[in-house]
């Protein structure tokens, strides 16, 4: 009879990726999906101690342990969504409400050739968008000529001093505007860098079985280069890394093969 052999499981890997932050008390908050992730490669270092024998003239190794394991991953992830944006800067994710406020002769010392951002407070540094009847004084509270003396965006609220017109150097000019009642979201940097939670990764592989893989305890750390500016076409990715940590009563990683059959 002929020997038989086990079939070779051969695998095209594709899948999604799934983080559940922990609070404040370490418990689970439910999973977010990362969105596209073209790669998620798992890392293994081990540390061997090894013994050598001192009974004869030759030292000889005779006996070797591993006694350390480091588990890491890696995920490369093309959606740049604002919760993965925030995820890469370690910031959060809030809403600013603008109110639909007149603002009267906002000052702004200028030079002629510069830009200058309308709305900028302690509260509010990136300043306002979205204004209309935007009006511009000098330092003598003259109207100044748009187009010849300056230039506006105003859905941006970009004011532009132009050279040549009436503006001189360092001249103190008011503006005015009101502003749309708007809101938007804005991601800022907080003092966190590292994010602690449970990962999860379900396969929905081109070729080979499903399994499904789960870290309950992963700290993700984001790594590398995030490109705000790029010459070329290449798509804008986001580099992460993992430390799979053991939890106590758990192990660092599961790895699930689908259920087949009826129980």
């Amino acid at each position: 009879m002929a020997l038989k052999y086990e079939k070779n499981e051969y695998q095209i890997p594709r899948g999604r990726v799934f983080f559940d932050p922990f609070d404040a008390a370490g418990l689970r908050t439910g999973e977010s999906p990362f969105g596209n992730c073209p790669s998620f490669s798992i890392s293994i270092e081990s540390t061997k101690t090894d013994h050598y024998s001192s009974e004869t003239g030759l030292r000889q190794k005779d006996g070797s342990v591993v006694v350390e394991v480091n588990r890491t991953a890696q995920i490369t992830c093309d959606n740049v969504s604002a919760e993965n944006l925030a995820r890469y800067l370690a910031g959060s994710i809030e809403e600013v409400s603008q109110a639909a406020t007149a603002v009267t002769d906002e000052a702004h010392t200028v030079l002629p050739g510069r830009f200058y951002q309308l709305g900028q407070t302690e509260t509010n540094p990136a300043g306002a968008r979205s204004v209309s009847a935007l009006s511009v004084k000098d330092s003598s509270d003259q109207l100044l000529t748009l187009g010849t003396d300056y230039a506006v965006d105003l859905e941006l609220a970009r004011l532009q001093i132009l050279v040549g017109g009436a503006i001189t150097d360092a001249e103190a000019v008011k503006v005015s505007y009101t502003p749309a009642a708007k809101k938007w979201k804005r991601i800022k940097t907080g003092a966190v860098t590292e994010l602690a939670g449970a990962l999860r990764v379900v396969a929905d592989n081109a070729a080979g079985a499903n399994r499904d893989y789960y870290g309950p305890s992963v700290t993700l750390t984001p790594s590398g280069e995030l490109p705000v500016i790029a010459d070329g076409t290449d798509w804008v990715t986001m580099t992460f890394d993992l430390e799979l940590l053991k939890p106590a009563n758990q192990e660092a990683l599961y790895v699930d093969n689908r259920p087949a059959g009826t129980p």
